[in-house]
């Protein structure tokens, strides 16, 4: 879904990358987050991010086979990553399921809200979010959810499978209003919390009955992407 490896100081968004930062992947990710702060999504290329890594085109695409899609996608995966380590801490001590998934979408409201190569694009080219959503990157964003931050609300939803299933509801949630923003804000526990104990417990609840074991990808695509059948 996103563009950015995740959120960074000032200074290291101005070239100082971290010291851990020093894999070839790590580098053209971090890359890509500069190149698409200087020109967009939809107008960086490879090469753009192959000069900006310090790194030669033949090595990009070794490393990322399917080029610009493939580092969107690994970029992704690395960003709900660090999300959810922000936010592991801040669901340890809720005291239910709709506690933790509350403080979860708080978490990473407040996270997105800070990257600045997300909000950049969502502000000014959404259409290539959206666009990235109904090529696959929805179902990869849910993966990486599950994976990721499964584990956290694993305790509050009572299995593994239970808080990968959680995690998911939530970063449906999540995505939703990123990408067809309403008046609610996310970052508002309050707000949050409403969302969550209205339509994630009645919905995640249901769906635990219809199939005896939550799934881990909801049947719908979010608020403005194409459906699999409209895709070229």
């Amino acid at each position: 879904m996103a563009v950015a490896a995740g959120t960074r100081s000032t200074a290291q968004r101005a070239g100082e990358r971290p010291e851990a930062a020093t894999s070839p992947a790590d580098r053209a990710l971090d890359a890509l987050e500069e190149c698409v702060l200087r020109w967009g999504l939809a107008k960086t290329t490879v090469d753009d991010v192959a000069r900006a890594a310090g790194i030669s085109r033949a090595t990009l695409y070794r490393l990322f086979p399917g080029g610009k899609s493939a580092m969107v996608q690994a970029g992704t995966h690395r960003m709900v990553t660090q999300l959810a380590e922000s936010l592991a801490e801040d669901v340890a001590d809720a005291t239910d399921l709709g506690d933790a998934l509350t403080r979860a979408i708080v978490s990473a409201r407040r996270f997105l809200s800070d990257d600045e190569a997300l909000q950049l694009v969502l502000e000014h080219d959404p259409a290539s979010i959206k666009a990235q959503l109904a090529l696959g990157g929805f179902e990869q964003v849910l993966d990486a959810a599950a994976g990721a931050m499964g584990p956290a609300l694993a305790p509050f939803a009572g299995s593994a499978e239970r808080g990968a299933a959680a995690s998911v509801w939530a970063a449906r949630l999540i995505v939703s209003h990123l990408v067809d923003p309403s008046e609610d804000d996310l970052g508002d526990p309050v707000v949050a919390g409403a969302l969550v104990h209205e339509f994630l417990l009645p919905g995640f609840d249901r769906q635990a009955v219809r199939t005896n074991q939550p799934t881990t990808h909801p049947t719908t695509q979010p608020a403005g992407t194409a459906p699999e059948e409209e895709r070229p």
